[in-house]
C-alpha cells in the first residue's frame, strides 16, 4: 500500500508549479516601464522571440502539472485531525500555492489591464460608460489588450470603484496591477468560507469540498493569476446559497446583487437562492412573489452600489460590448458564422445578419431555459439549488455571444459539492485538471500550447515510465 504523501512535500509541489507559473507570466506578459521591469529584464527579452515565448508555454504546462498533481494529493490524502483543522489545513496549504501568483502579471489574459485602465477614466471624473481607455493619454491604457482598448466598460461599478480608488491613491502602473487582485482574493476568501458550511449541510466531508474549490489549478490560475472578477461573483453567490439555506434569503440576494455589480450573468443566481430559501413543494405563485421580490432587492443593491463617482446603472447600456469579439466556442456565434458563410455562398445579401440573428435567439433561449428552471425546480433542497445555480449559469453563459473558460468560476462551488456529495470526487478532479490545462489555450498562441502541451504530456510520461521501472527493478532485485 503506497503511504500517503507527505505533507511538506505536497506543499512544495504546488509552490514550485506556482513558481514556474510566475516566471512564465514574466515571459509571457510586457510589463510598463517600471523598476520591476528592470529587474526581469531579462525574461522580457525572452518574450521578444517565438523560442523564448514556446519555452514559457511549455514552463506554464510543467507548471500547471505540478499544481494538478498536488491538488490531487491534497484531496485524495485527507489530513489527520477534526473537521475544523482539516479544513484550516486545507487553507494554509492554498495559501502557500498561491502566494507566488499574488505578485505576477495576469495569466492568459489582459483583463487586470482593462480593470485597472477603466478604474483610472473613473478616477479622472469622466464615465468610464461611455469614455473607452484609449482616449486617455495614460500610460496605464497602453497594456489594455487592443480589442477592448477603444470600447467603454461592460463591467458592473463596484470593478470599477475599486479601480478609481486604488488609482486616486497610487500612481505606479505595477502596483495598480497588483492591486487588481484584491476583488478577486476577498472572492476565493468567500469561497473558503461558504464551502464547508454547505457542505455540512449537504453531510459531506467541508474540508474536502473546500479542497475541490479553492485549492483547484483551474482556480488558482484563473482566480488569482488571471485575477478575473469573476473570482468575486464566484464567492458572492457561494456566501448568497449559504444564507439561503439557513433562511436569510432576503441578505442572500443583497449578496446576489452585489455579484450582479460585479457581472450582469450574476442575475441568474437569484433563481437558485430564491428557490432553495423557500419551502418544499412551493408552487408557481409563491415562487413567482420570492422571485420578483428577490428581483427587486438585488435591483436595489446594484443602483446603490453605483453611486459612488455617480456610476449609476450607465453600465447597462453597454452590455452587448463584449458581442463585438467573434470566438468559436460561442455555440451561437460558430453556429452564426457557418450560417454566414452559407448566406454569401447564395449571394442574398442577408449574411450580414446571420450572427446578431444567433446570438440573439440564443439568448432568447438562455432566458427561457432560466424561467423554466425557476418555475419548475424543486424548492427547499440544498442538493437541487446547486443544481439549478449550475443549470441557470450553464444557460446564459454557453448561449452567450462571448465565451471564456474563467466563466466557469461562478459554478466551481456548486458543482464541487454535487460531485462529491453522489460520490464523484474522480470526475471533478478530471474537470478540474482539464480546465486547468486548457488556461493556456486562452494565450494568443493557443497553437503553440497545444503542440508545448503534447511534449509535457510526452515528457512526464516518460518519466514516470523510468521510475516505474525503476521500482519493478529494485523490488525484483
Amino acid at each position: 500500500m503506497r503511504a500517503p504523501t507527505l505533507p511538506g512535500t505536497l506543499v512544495s509541489r504546488g509552490v514550485c508549479g506556482s513558481v514556474l507559473l510566475l516566471l512564465a507570466g514574466l515571459v509571457l506578459n510586457e510589463l510598463p516601464p517600471s523598476p520591476v521591469r528592470f529587474l526581469v529584464a531579462p525574461l522580457q527579452w525572452l518574450g521578444t522571440n517565438a523560442p523564448g515565448r514556446f519555452l514559457a508555454l511549455v514552463v506554464t504546462l510543467i507548471g500547471v502539472a505540478l499544481l494538478t498533481h498536488a491538488w490531487v494529493s491534497l484531496v485524495r490524502t485527507p489530513a489527520e485531525g477534526s473537521a475544523d483543522e482539516r479544513i484550516r489545513h486545507v487553507r494554509g496549504v492554498t495559501m502557500r500555492w498561491m502566494a507566488p501568483l499574488l505578485i505576477a502579471p495576469p495569466l492568459f489574459s489582459h483583463d487586470g489591464w482593462s480593470y485597472m485602465a477603466q478604474g483610472a477614466v473613473a478616477a479622472s471624473g469622466r464615465d468610464p460608460y461611455t469614455i473607452s481607455p484609449g482616449e486617455m493619454p495614460e500610460l496605464l491604457t497602453s497594456m489594455v489588450d487592443p480589442i477592448w482598448r477603444y470600447t467603454p466598460t461592460p463591467y458592473g461599478p463596484i470593478p470599477i470603484i475599486w479601480g478609481a480608488l486604488t488609482r486616486e491613491v497610487f500612481g505606479d502602473p505595477t502596483l495598480l496591477l497588483l492591486l487588481q487582485r484584491v476583488p478577486a482574493l476577498i472572492g476565493l476568501g468567500l469561497t473558503a468560507w461558504a464551502v464547508p458550511r454547505l457542505a455540512r449541510h449537504l453531510g459531506i466531508d467541508p474540508a474536502r469540498a473546500t479542497a475541490l474549490a479553492i485549492a483547484s489549478p483551474f482556480v488558482l490560475v484563473h482566480a488569482v493569476g488571471g485575477l478575473h472578477n469573476d473570482a468575486l461573483v464566484m464567492g458572492l453567490v457561494a456566501a448568497a446559497l449559504v444564507l439561503a439555506a439557513e433562511r436569510r434569503w432576503v441578505l442572500g440576494v443583497v449578496l446576489v446583487g452585489l455579484a450582479v455589480a460585479v457581472k450582469f450573468t450574476a442575475v441568474v443566481a437569484v433563481v437558485p437562492v430564491v428557490l432553495v430559501s423557500l419551502p418544499g413543494a412551493v408552487r408557481a405563485p409563491g415562487r413567482f412573489l420570492r422571485l420578483a421580490a428577490g428581483g427587486l432587492i438585488a435591483a436595489a443593491t446594484v443602483a446603490a452600489s453605483g453611486i459612488p463617482y455617480g456610476l449609476g446603472l450607465g453600465w447597462v447600456k453597454v452590455l452587448s460590448v463584449p458581442g463585438v469579439v467573434v470566438t468559436p466556442a460561442s455555440a451561437p456565434t460558430a453556429v452564426g458564422v457557418v450560417l454566414e458563410w452559407l448566406l454569401a455562398q447564395t449571394g442574398s445579401g442577408l449574411e450580414m445578419y446571420a450572427v446578431p440573428v444567433v446570438r440573439a435567439l440564443g439568448m432568447a433561449l438562455a432566458v427561457a431555459l432560466v424561467i423554466v428552471l425557476a418555475l419548475t425546480r424543486p424548492t427547499g433542497d440544498l442538493t437541487s439549488g446547486l443544481a439549478t445555480c449550475i443549470g441557470v449559469f450553464a444557460a446564459v453563459v454557453l448561449l452567450a455571444p462571448v465565451l471564456q473558460s474563467w466563466y466557469a468560476l461562478a459554478v466551481v462551488p456548486a458543482a464541487g459539492l454535487l460531485l462529491l456529495e453522489r460520490r464523484r470526487t474522480r470526475r471533478a478532479l478530471f474537470l478540474g485538471a482539464a480546465l486547468a490545462f486548457l488556461a493556456p489555450l486562452d494565450s494568443e498562441m493557443a497553437g503553440g500550447s497545444l503542440v508545448a502541451a503534447g511534449l509535457v504530456v510526452l515528457g512526464l510520461t516518460i518519466v514516470r515510465s523510468v521510475r516505474a521501472d525503476g521500482s519493478r527493478t529494485v523490488a525484483d532485485a
